[in-house]
């Protein structure tokens, strides 16, 4: 169960939203006293023949560190934040019975999805199809390389091994051309976060 005034990792879901858009919300957002930290995943695109920009990955999330009391104080108290959507996910009650509440990411996995989708690099991709990037796999820890302590699962992309971050149901990031020998293989039940 949450507790809703310990600080965790919330993706929201920005609606309407375009990159200078999204952006300014960040900005709005750090400086509030109760948000411990804001987090886009940035990716370079090509904006002309030769040119390159650094612009938000996914447009329309933004990941906010703070307590569930607080979110909801922000957004049922400030008009700037209407636009701010919680992500829900299905969980299951002491009774087996179906209800959704608030997603928030495990601190280990938001820090291990930080660090690989903020490396500016080739190996380094986002995953568009997040039913192939949720689905179960092989979990693992990478023990050697730029990425070492970064847990994940194994997936083949294009005949390639690679290791995906995924955060449920709101984005992926994958470690492509891993080597075998940087895996270990982890048991089915320890969980990623």
């Amino acid at each position: 169960m949450l507790n809703a005034d310990d600080l965790h990792w919330f993706p929201m879901r920005v609606s309407y939203s375009h990159p200078a858009r999204l952006m300014k919300l960040k900005q709005q957002l750090d400086q509030e006293a109760t948000v411990a930290q804001t987090y886009i995943p940035m990716e370079f695109k090509q904006t002309g023949p030769e040119k390159m920009q650094l612009t938000p990955a996914i447009t329309n999330y933004i990941f906010i560190r703070i307590s569930l009391s607080d979110l909801r104080d922000i957004k049922g108290n400030k008009h700037d934040y209407e636009l701010l959507r919680y992500v829900m996910h299905p969980v299951l009650d002491a009774n087996y019975r179906e209800h959704t509440e608030v997603l928030y990411v495990p601190d280990k996995l938001m820090d291990d999805f930080i660090r690989v989708s903020s490396e500016a690099s080739d190996k380094v991709i986002f995953l568009d199809n997040m039913q192939f990037a949720c689905r179960p796999g092989q979990k693992v820890l990478i023990t050697e390389g730029p990425f070492t302590g970064v847990h994940g699962i194994v997936k083949s992309i294009k005949k390639h091994l690679c290791v995906v971050i995924p955060i449920e149901n709101v984005m992926a990031v994958a470690i492509t051309n891993v080597p075998k020998k940087s895996l270990l293989y982890l048991p089915d039940e320890e969980d990623l976060g």
